[in-house]
């Protein structure tokens, strides 16, 4: 049996998945049974999925294999393979669907914010695209046949219909420059030293900064609540994290601990955490409760980041809208402005 599929489930279909069959769980069923169970209520598609990855287990293959196969997200996996270790599996599906729900909503809503304003916005451009390629060069030639002169409006229309001709072609090469950028140089460094340039970069440092924190937070969190120790916990998440960055970041905390630094001491030097995550573990290891404290501060980040999804939701439908106005305003001027300034010269 290869473990590789080409199908991938719907982020609300793993959601669901997760959460029902933890579900399941705190009401007495076993993994085997509550996967069994959950086949009589998903797709037909699924069904049959779930149905040939469920070998896997009679095998003997570990619950995070069979999402593997499944083709479940890496982070889901993560969380998932935490619970799995520690005792917490239920609870552990319960809150990874109600997550991933919650993230998919936020998608659903972006894309439902975006699409009209796109539309709006490729119609537009192709309009100006035509003005570019056959009303203004009309205009141009009529302009030269009555021998008037050049006026603010044609200068502004002229600008406009260059920048629009050739937008194609700077959009063409800075596709080029990104690619090239990224093959030849991002995808040859580090995860972590990536991570360090997109924290230069102003509004998504701020975002990465809060997903990197919430994950690494309710990552741990689930381990120390499980009964490991910080270094047991980190060890684990070095070898075992789907995600290359924890990896890579747990791998140098590691590095810095045997070395006789503080936990407290190590996380200001990695710019990738929000700096209140520094205060929660000191304050954590302190009352030793350091668990328990991650796992509620993990729930606060989630919320910050729901609420700068919303807010940028909310600032980029505006923007969208009047970038489309502003554009058909000037191709109106470009049109009409002209044409009146030669009536008044005739």
């Amino acid at each position: 049996m290869k473990l590789e599929r080409n199908r991938r489930w719907k982020g609300s279909e793993q959601a669901r998945f997760l959460a029902e069959l933890g579900d399941l769980l705190e009401n007495g069923f076993s993994l085997y049974e509550g996967i069994e169970f959950s086949m009589l209520n998903g797709r037909k598609t699924y069904q049959e999925d779930i149905k040939e990855s469920i070998v896997l287990l009679r095998e003997g293959h570990s619950f995070r294999e069979f999402l593997e196969w499944l083709s479940f997200d890496q982070e889901l996996v993560g969380l998932v393979s935490y619970g799995e270790q520690n005792g917490q599996l239920s609870s552990t599906l319960k809150e990874a669907g109600r997550i991933w729900q919650k993230k998919c909503e936020d998608r659903a809503k972006l894309k439902n914010l975006l699409v009209y304003p796109a539309f709006l916005f490729v119609f537009t451009f192709g309009l100006l695209q035509l003005f570019t390629a056959y009303l203004f060069p009309r205009f141009s030639q009529m302009y030269e046949d009555y021998g008037l002169g050049s006026n603010p409006f044609m200068e502004t229309a002229g600008f406009i219909s260059n920048l629009v001709r050739y937008s194609p072609v700077f959009i063409a090469l800075a596709c080029i420059l990104l690619s090239f950028l990224h093959h030849y140089y991002l995808k040859n460094l580090p995860k972590l030293k990536r991570e360090f340039l997109f924290m230069k970069i102003p509004y998504i440092r701020h975002y990465r900064r809060l997903s990197i924190t919430y994950y690494f937070s309710i990552q741990l969190g689930s381990l120390l609540k499980g009964g490991l120790s910080v270094l047991d916990a980190l060890e684990f998440m070095k070898m075992e994290d789907p995600k290359v960055l924890v990896r890579e970041i747990t791998g140098q905390m590691m590095e810095q601990l045997k070395a006789g630094d503080a936990l407290e001491q190590i996380l200001p030097g990695i710019p990738v955490f929000k700096r209140d995550l520094n205060r929660i573990i000191s304050h954590g290891q302190k009352n030793g409760l350091l668990g328990e404290e991650l796992l509620y501060y993990s729930r606060l980040v989630l919320k910050e980041m729901e609420g700068m999804t919303e807010k940028t939701l909310k600032t980029i439908q505006p923007l969208m809208f009047g970038l489309v106005a502003l554009l058909v305003i000037l191709l109106y001027l470009a049109i009409l402005m002209p044409m009146i300034s030669l009536m008044n010269s005739i």
